[in-house]
């Protein structure tokens, strides 16, 4: 898999907010769980190129890519990419320490050292 195309809100690569984890396996394949800090209420699946959250009902809430698989949003490429670039298709980035977060589409670019390391798209309301 080399590009992924997102919908903000609504579905990753064709994984759905609100999938169960099954469903989830059943698009992405194999993963690997684990806990992501002592705080997490549930596993995390890690397959290698993403992490996908799950909330305490075994239900996707958020969708974590890396930077060696480029996402496409509305037909552009916005990770990885240019802060520019992002910013032409998500408006409402807004820097928060080493991320730029966009609430009002639920996605947080990770951006240490000036260069993107990972996209995250979540539920509706993730960031709230």
């Amino acid at each position: 898999m080399n590009k992924i195309i997102a919908k903000p809100l609504v579905e990753v690569g064709g994984v759905k907010f609100g999938m169960k984890r099954s469903e989830v396996r059943k698009i992405f394949g194999e993963a690997t769980e684990f806990k992501k800090s002592k705080f997490s209420k549930n596993t995390t699946d890690d397959f290698g190129f993403c992490h996908v959250y799950y909330n305490q009902y075994n239900e996707c809430e958020a969708i974590e890519i890396f930077d060696n698989i480029e996402v496409e949003v509305d037909n552009k490429i916005i990770f990885p990419t240019s802060l520019d670039n992002a910013k032409k298709v998500l408006v409402n980035l807004i820097k928060d320490e080493e991320c730029y977060i966009d609430k009002k589409n639920s996605v947080c670019i990770y951006i240490p050292y000036d260069k993107m390391e990972s996209i995250l798209f979540g539920k509706v309301c993730y960031y709230n």
